[in-house]
This record gives C-alpha cells, sequence and structure tokens, in this order.
C-alpha cells in the first residue's frame, strides 16, 4: 500500500510550507493530508488513530511552543501511535539536537527546506529500506543525536508543484485573501532574523526567484477556480537584490496585466524601507498592489546600527512618504526595545514614531527583540554571557535595569492593544487596509471615511505615545529600587491608558462595522493580519483572540 503522511500544523495565512510538502508528497505519489494543530492532543491523537499514517509531520513555527509539542508527541506514543514521527520547521532546523533530546518520542527532524527530504523519507519506509543516511534529516542513535549532511537548495523553485490547496474555501470571506510564495531567501543579514542563516546553511544563491509566469498564471488559477480576490505574497523581502528584483516585480506586473488580471486583484507585500523607491511601487500598484508591510524595527540609529539593518531612520521616513503619495495603505514591524537600548534610544524611537505616523496613516506598534535560534543576536548574547532563560524560550536582560522594569510595565499596560487579534493594533490595520483597498466589486471607502479612519488610527498612537513618553520620563528620574509599576504613578499611567483603549476600541468597531454594512460586507474583517506580531510567551499570555 501507497505510504501516507499527515502534516500538522497552524494555518493562518495558509501556512505554504505545510502545503508546498504537501504537494511534494502527492506529486510524488504518496498520500497526504493537513491537520490544524491544537493545543489539545485529544483530536490530533483521534485524527492518527482514524487515518493510520506511516508519517506524523509536525510543522514547529514558534520556538516557544516547542514543550507543547513535546505534549502532543507524547500523547501521540501513550495512545499507541506507531507511525514515523518528524519535526521540521525553522527553529528545529537550528536546534534539532535539542528538539529531539526533549522530545523523546520523535523520531527525526527534517531541516531547513523539506520537500525533498520528506518525499525520500516515504520511499525508504515504504520500500522497508534504511532512512537513517537521509541528506537534510536529524535522528536518535542509541544515546547520542546523528545530525547527517544537509540536502542541496532546491534551485529551481518552479521545479516544485504547487502547493495543495483544494481544501480551502476562499470564496466564504468577503475580502478572500490567499498567500503566494515568489522567491525564498533574503540576502540581508540582520542580527535578529534566522531567514538567511535558514537559506544559506544549504548554500547556493541568497535569494531565488520563480518564474513571473508561474506566479501570475498560480494567481490566476487560484481566483478563477476558488475565488481569491487578495494574494499576500509571503516573499521575506519582495525588491531584494536591487535592479535584479526591480526588473523581475516589473516582469510579474507584465503578465498580469497581460492576463487582464489587474483589475480583478489586489496584493500586499513586504520589503526594506530603502527599497520602497517611487518608480517600482507605481509599477506594482498598476499591478494591483495595496499594501506594503516594511521591516522598520527601529527610528534610532544606533539601535539600527546594533541590527545590522543598514539603514538610516531618514529612510523609513522617505518610504512613508513615496506610500502616502501613492494612496497605498502600509504596516511594519518596530522593536521600540533591543539589547543594547537605553532610555535616550526608547525616547529616540518614540519620536521618531509619532514623526512616522502620527497622522495615522498607520498603527503605532511595538514591541522588543527576541533572540531566536539561528540569529547573529543569539549568538552575539551568548559570547556576552548575556543569554538567559531556557533554549524554548531564550531570554535576556537589558544593561540598564530600568529598562527591565519598563519593559514589565510596557507589557501591563499595552499587551491587549500590541499583540491580541482582539486589540487595537489589529483591528486598526484591517480597518486601514479596507480604507485604501482598491478591487472590482468591493464598494470601498468615501474619501471622508477614510479620513475618519486615520484620525482613529492618529488618536490611536497618541495615546499611546504620549503614555511612552511620560512612562520613560518617570523611570529616567527613578532609582530602579523605587520603581514599582503595580501602584502609584505607573499603575496610573497604565489605567489611564487602558480606559482610553476600550473606549477607542468601541468606537473603532462601531465605524468599522457601519462601512462594512454599507458596502454590504459582513463584520469579518480583511484577512492576515491575525497573530502578525512578534512577541515571546509572556508577552502575549494575557492576550484575548478574536478569530
Amino acid at each position: 500500500m501507497t505510504a501516507s503522511v499527515l502534516l500538522i500544523g497552524f494555518q493562518d495565512q495558509d501556512n505554504l510550507g505545510l502545503r508546498y510538502l504537501l504537494s511534494s508528497v502527492r506529486h510524488g505519489g504518496f498520500r497526504g493530508e493537513i491537520l490544524t494543530y491544537t493545543a489539545d492532543p485529544g483530536p490530533i491523537c483521534e485524527a492518527v488513530a482514524r487515518t493510520r499514517p506511516d508519517v506524523v509531520g509536525l510543522s514547529l513555527i514558534f520556538q516557544y511552543m516547542a514543550p507543547e509539542f513535546g505534549r502532543v508527541v507524547a500523547a501521540l506514543r501513550a495512545a499507541g501511535c506507531s507511525a514515523h514521527i518528524t519535526i521540521g520547521g525553522h527553529y528545529p532546523s537550528f536546534d534539532c539536537v535539542e528538539v529531539l533530546e526533549r522530545i523523546p518520542g520523535a523520531d527525526s527532524v527534517v531541516r531547513f527546506e523539506g520537500e525533498a527530504t520528506l518525499v525520500e523519507l516515504l520511499e525508504r519506509l515504504a520500500s522497508g529500506r534504511d532512512w537513517r543516511d537521509i541528506l537534510g534529516i536529524a535522528y536518535r542513535r542509541g544515546a547520542e543525536i546523528a545530525v547527517n549532511p544537509l540536502r542541496p537548495a532546491i534551485d529551481n523553485l518552479d521545479s516544485l508543484p504547487q502547493p495543495e490547496r483544494g481544501d480551502i474555501d476562499y470564496r466564504s470571506r468577503d475580502l478572500a485573501t490567499a498567500s503566494i510564495l515568489g522567491s525564498r531567501g533574503c540576502p540581508w543579514n540582520c542580527s535578529f532574523c534566522s531567514i538567511r542563516p535558514f537559506y544559506e546553511a544549504q548554500g547556493g544563491r541568497l535569494r531565488r526567484l520563480r518564474d513571473p509566469r508561474a506566479i501570475a498564471d498560480e494567481m490566476r488559477r487560484v481566483h478563477v477556480e476558488q475565488g481569491a480576490r487578495i494574494f499576500l505574497f509571503q516573499d521575506d523581502d519582495f525588491l531584494a537584490t536591487g535592479a535584479r528584483a526591480r526588473d523581475w516585480a516589473s516582469g510579474l506586473v507584465d503578465r498580469i496585466l497581460d492576463m487582464g488580471l489587474a483589475d480583478r486583484i489586489a496584493f500586499k507585500i513586504s520589503c526594506r524601507s530603502d527599497e520602497v523607491q517611487a518608480p517600482i511601487i507605481e509599477r506594482l500598484a498598476a499591478g494591483g498592489l495595496a499594501h506594503v508591510y516594511m521591516g522598520v524595527e527601529s527610528g534610532d540609529a544606533d539601535g539600527l546600527r546594533h541590527m545590522n539593518k543598514m539603514l538610516k531612520p531618514a529612510q523609513h521616513l522617505a518610504a512613508g512618504d513615496v506610500l502616502r503619495a501613492l494612496g497605498l495603505s502600509f504596516d511594519f514591524g518596530f522593536m521600540l526595545l533591543e539589547p543594547y537600548s537605553t532610555l535616550d534610544s526608547t525616547r529616540a524611537n518614540i519620536d521618531f514614531l509619532d514623526a512616522f505616523v502620527g497622522d495615522g496613516w498607520s498603527v503605532a506598534n511595538f514591541c522588543r527583540t527576541l533572540p531566536y535560534a539561528g540569529t547573529p543576536l543569539k549568538a552575539q548574547l551568548e559570547a556576552e554571557g548575556r543569554l538567559k532563560g531556557t533554549p524554548f524560550e531564550p531570554d535576556y536582560d537589558f544593561l540598564d535595569p530600568r529598562l527591565d522594569r519598563f519593559y514589565d510595565w510596557m507589557l501591563a499596560t499595552f499587551r491587549q492593544r500590541n499583540f491580541s487579534n482582539g486589540g487595537l493594533c489589529h483591528i486598526l490595520r484591517a480597518l486601514i487596509f479596507e480604507a485604501h483597498l482598491r478591487l472590482p466589486g468591493y464598494r470601498g471607502f468615501a474619501a471622508l471615511d477614510r479620513a475618519y479612519a486615520h484620525s482613529l488610527a492618529a488618536r490611536c498612537n497618541g495615546y499611546a505615545l504620549n503614555t511612552l513618553r511620560a512612562a520613560v520620563d518617570y523611570f529616567a528620574r527613578t532609582p530602579v529600587e523605587r520603581i514599582d509599576i503595580n501602584r502609584g504613578y505607573l499603575a496610573e499611567l497604565t489605567a489611564h491608558e487602558l480606559a482610553e483603549e476600550r473606549k477607542l476600541t468601541a468606537q473603532v468597531l462601531a465605524f468599522f462595522v457601519s462601512v462594512r454594512e454599507r458596502s454590504g460586507l459582513t463584520q469579518e474583517f480583511a484577512g492576515s493580519f491575525e497573530n502578525s506580531w512578534t512577541a515571546g510567551p509572556r508577552d502575549i499570555e494575557a492576550a484575548v483572540p478574536i478569530n
């Protein structure tokens, strides 16, 4: 009988990683299905008992969730599961030994790009041949963990079958959003990011581009056959590699225009702020570009240097001006605090956010830098003796102990706002995106409604930035031993911010619902913004999701 695999993972934004694996498995002649991950092992155990796959593949996206995945694996084994259990994803690719040591029920880790490795694993198991010499896996060998050499990177991404989407009902949403991939990899070496180390490990080009014709064909098929109207490009940096990337992106626009898709779909991209140049953004807008996510990360010159961003704050501001001039919405990643922050750099970041989005064109969201596995930052903190926490939940202290207390206060004050699908940042991002969306059949926002949406975001940003400024001033003038975030001035600041948030959230929701009702839409917000923040477990433990 043909070997089979049950792939288990989160399904936010289609999870193209799992869907490329599934299509490769089926293309190889094997059976496969996808199951949405749940923290409760019960439904997973029931599905495994019902389908009896030869391989159970777990997609571990979030490093801090490794212990929870370990409990699921233990439950599977306790329930009598005898399948080969393998784990893949960014974190296990880097820390495969740690994962296998801490999750004894797992048989292997599929490291880095997994399509060819998983198919070969199924071939070996189906034929009864030994699988332990497969390139790209780590496995338990007695009391030790064996780590095999990696297989080469997939040079031609269009040699992969397109991701399997047969089980997705895009038409069930008003603004149906499908994820798509135009490339893999990134040439930049930001200290906090593991993208370059992930793709660099297997060798080959730092960014591999798909053929624009193949991308446009996929977009047309998913639009015509499944009803997707908005495409979220999951490329780590859509415009990386300079003139080469701009020519490639222009070629994609040519294909979209030739197919007559530009007037029927919209799409979003992610890129660096210095890549937001008027000619290429205007060209992309002609093909349907509606929204840009920028990796801003810091508005402080020293902070950008610490992150190895190779950018200046002025380049962020210039990018915002380009997007405003073209009437495009944008949002951005921003780390108010990083391991080398000072109170002065924190002030500079607050002032930058005010200059960048004080007008409410976008929402001021903020977090701190986390030392993920595989990042240069983790190695640097480890070398400095500053890395703490556990392998699954790495952490650090700031150089100024007052910032540790400031961060604790910031979490208590802004956790719901910043790290929740029910918070103001999430709701306003969706609102502003829809306010600028130009899509056939979608009754867009009137100019006054669009202006009001930005005024709501400006109020949201103003409340938060003023609260942050007041707190930084307090921390600067108060000895660390006298700082108490739970009472007195800081507690009053928190209470005031939360009260304003509650009032503003009610106003935003009422406005959003009224606009959608006038457009004949449901009260469901635009997709692809859910869970789109950077946070560790203690950052989000009190968040209240709405999805």
